[in-house]
């Protein structure tokens, strides 16, 4: 857990030896683009072969340093084999060269800076901050020994503990789940194995879980930017559109405001309520998280999903720009690794892939992408009022299970008619060939790399839980009218996206238009047993539109700037405050709530020190089902069964092994024990409030190995 110097420096060259392969690869590839972009490209080529190759030769060597040098050798040999067969050109490092160099100009990469330094102080900014957040967050050590965190980290840390420290003392591979050992682990675990990789060569495992996160972290700001920017083209929209994304937030705000003055403790519990902030009122049915402090910082598997998916998607808006079949193939690359990373960024890329190649094929077959967008001023007015009418019809909610499935079914079955009417008129004009080579590439790359990963883990825990059903309005739980719900909850983007949509240029509507598949789709069926992730799509779909209605608004400034230059900068102040309030105000609750909560107590820490230095690795320990279990999250040992905050949401059925935890502890007998592998059973406060617990049937069956306080640990005798 605590790691030692040495293993801190080696888990950490590691890691930074795939960057510098993977910048060393893109520099060979990306030689048209700016070099923050071919730095994005390479760095998230150099993760996603971090997530994939160790995986691969643990397969075969199980999840040891052997396998990860093996895989790091692997990688070296791939790009001495790309090198030999694609000579380049020497470049020196500060030449200012557009042509074939494989290390990134400093020069270059100066230059970009030089050109939107408000855009990259705020990337600074806002990366130190996300540091900061993670540095208080990650199992700082309290003054009695014990381990706090914040408030957005209090729940799924646990978890994604438990699996990192699981895949690196267990080493067996593919892993299962040590919070119901025996059943395979089917959550997208790369988005963790990626720490245990670091954690495998002796760091501590603090540093194990806060590097790669914090890397992950700029690509996300960087690759949401690079995206909005080759995009709109312009660096003052990208940055418009960066900031109301990372600090998004709705009118929420409006709740906490007093204006006679005579509460203060209304605004004050902001910063003093668990999660009763702007973004997080469920009370008043706001739903809808802020980016930083409710999706990147706590939930791994989004943050390393987006890492991927935004630069991603950039290279993809290239691709389809330059018809250029090497970044297609870049991006099947990318997009064929996400199942297992995050499969939400998977289904997501897939879903705007869908309108995406439509728009494609369209102007392929000599549509004009330049010229009005008519579709637009129908379809969305129409969809916001036919969804209005469906949310006020209580019978229609009443039936949505089969119904939803069958909407979303046609949803689906339209685009795809949509798409072979312009594949029709593009293939009668031969122009075959060239969707063949470009989105017929990706597609057969695509489906090579995920389906192994989707039919061997996602569709299986998918189809024996509680996943795919008809849901309509996902967590409007109060049951608002629907604009509104979204109104309060998303704010003034909500609004302007309205416009932005039917005022859109067809190529603009096309870069949008994933929005509303996404929107269509989420809004009738939900894909995992906990509604509410619904949002790590619909993010997507908001990205998009963010987007739009930052070119819409940059616009209307620019007009109103020629004639009233004032305005325009006043106007892009209330336009800010309104869509960042909020945001801001729930980053701050969380600034303060660092190191608030006692996540394991000082006893818990010293049982697992010494189950660490004891016990086997792969031993299963008897505790109860508390989320926050300090033997499953810092040992890695296997326990008999979990939270069900973690187990019910990943569709796993274990109502039979919650029922006999709970047998063990209030009738203990040896024969169970055998059943499921018991050797140490775990006694301490937890247990006492969850059972009524036969410690003197457990004492004379078992010998006492620890004891601190009241926190005993019995191993069993056979």
């Amino acid at each position: 857990m605590y790691g030692s110097l040495g293993g801190n420096i080696a888990g950490i060259l590691y890691f930074f030896a795939y960057q510098v392969l993977g910048i060393f690869f893109a520099g060979l590839f990306l030689k048209k683009e700016k070099k923050e972009f071919q730095l994005l490209i390479g760095s998230i080529l150099g993760t996603v072969a971090l997530h994939w190759l160790p995986t691969l030769t643990s397969l075969f060597m199980e999840f040891t340093v052997a396998s990860h040098i093996a895989a790091l050798a692997i990688f070296v040999v791939l790009f001495g084999v790309v090198m030999f067969v694609k000579p380049v050109k020497k470049q020196v490092i500060g030449e200012d060269v557009k042509g074939d160099g494989i290390i990134v100009s400093f020069k270059s990469f100066g230059l970009a800076i030089k050109e939107a330094p408000v855009f990259w102080s705020m990337l600074v900014v806002m990366f130190l901050f996300f540091c900061g957040l993670l540095f208080s967050h990650t199992i700082p050590m309290g003054e009695n020994g014990e381990i706090r965190t914040g408030q957005c980290t209090y729940g799924d840390m646990n978890m994604h503990l438990g699996f990192i420290t699981s895949i690196t003392q267990q080493k067996t591979f593919p892993p299962d789940y040590s919070i119901l050992p025996g059943t395979k682990l089917a959550y997208p675990f790369l988005c963790d194995s990626i720490s245990s990789s670091v954690y495998a060569f002796g760091s501590s495992l603090r540093v194990a879980y806060m590097l790669p996160m914090m890397l992950a972290m700029l690509q996300v700001l960087l690759g949401f930017y690079c995206l909005a920017k080759v995009v709109l083209d312009s660096k003052a929209k990208a940055a418009f559109a960066w900031i109301c994304f990372f600090l998004n937030g709705g009118f929420g705000f409006v709740y906490f405001i007093d204006l006679l003055g005579k509460d203060k403790e209304k605004f004050n519990g902001i910063f003093t309520g668990f999660y009763t902030t702007p973004t997080n009122l469920i009370d008043n049915n706001v739903r809808w998280s802020n980016v930083i402090a409710d999706m990147v910082l706590p939930q791994r598997a989004t943050m390393f999903g987006w890492a991927v998916l935004f630069g991603t998607l950039a290279l993809l808006y290239r691709a389809i720009q330059d018809k250029n079949t090497r970044y297609f193939v870049l991006v099947a690359i990318f997009g064929g690794a996400l199942p297992l990373i995050h499969t939400h960024s998977f289904l997501a890329l897939a879903m705007v892939c869908v309108v995406w190649v439509t728009g494609y094929i369209y102007e392929l077959a000599g549509g004009n992408m330049d010229e009005p967008n008519k579709v637009g001023g129908y379809l969305v007015p129409a969809g916001l009022i036919l969804l209005s009418v469906l949310q006020a019809n209580q019978s229609f909610k009443d039936n949505i299970g089969k119904t939803g499935m069958m909407i979303a079914g046609l949803i689906v079955a339209a685009a795809v008619v949509v798409i072979l009417f312009y594949l029709w008129k593009a293939v009668s004009q031969n122009k075959f060939k060239e969707i063949l080579s470009t989105w017929g590439v990706m597609l057969v790359i695509v489906l090579i790399l995920a389906l192994p990963q989707l039919l061997n883990w996602t569709f299986k825990q998918v189809g024996e839980g509680e996943s795919l059903r008809g849901l309509f309005n996902w967590a409007n739980e109060n049951n608002d009218q629907y604009v509104w719900f979204y109104i309060k909850n998303i704010g003034l983007t909500a609004i302007l996206a309205v416009p932005a949509l039917v005022y859109a240029t067809k190529r603009k509507f096309f870069m949008a238009a994933p929005a509303l598949f996404i929107w269509a789709i989420a809004e009738f069926m939900v894909f995992q047993p906990n509604e509410y992730d619904n949002n790590k799509l619909l993010y997507i779909g908001y990205a998009l539109l963010v987007i739009l209605v930052a070119d819409y608004l940059g616009d209307i400034f620019v007009k109103i700037k020629q004639n009233k230059k004032i305005g325009s900068y006043v106007l892009a102040a209330v336009v800010l405050v309104l869509c960042t309030t909020s945001g801001i105000l729930t980053l701050g609750r969380e600034w303060v709530s660092g190191e608030e909560y006692e996540l394991y107590g000082t006893s818990q820490v010293k049982l697992c020190e010494f189950i660490e230095e004891n016990t086997d690795p792969k031993a299963v320990i008897l505790t109860n089902e508390r989320h926050n279990n300090a033997v499953a999250s810092l040992t890695g040992r296997n326990i008999v069964c979990g939270s069900d905050s973690f187990l019910y949401y990943h569709g796993l059925n274990y109502s039979q092994q919650r029922s006999d935890q709970g047998t063990m502890y209030t009738t203990p007998n040896l024969e169970l024990f055998k059943q499921y592998n018991v050797s140490y059973v775990l006694i301490g406060p937890d247990e006492r409030n969850s059972y009524t617990v036969d410690e003197a049937a457990i004492q004379s069956m078992s010998d006492l190995v620890f004891s601190d306080n009241d926190v005993q640990l019995y191993k069993v005798r056979y």
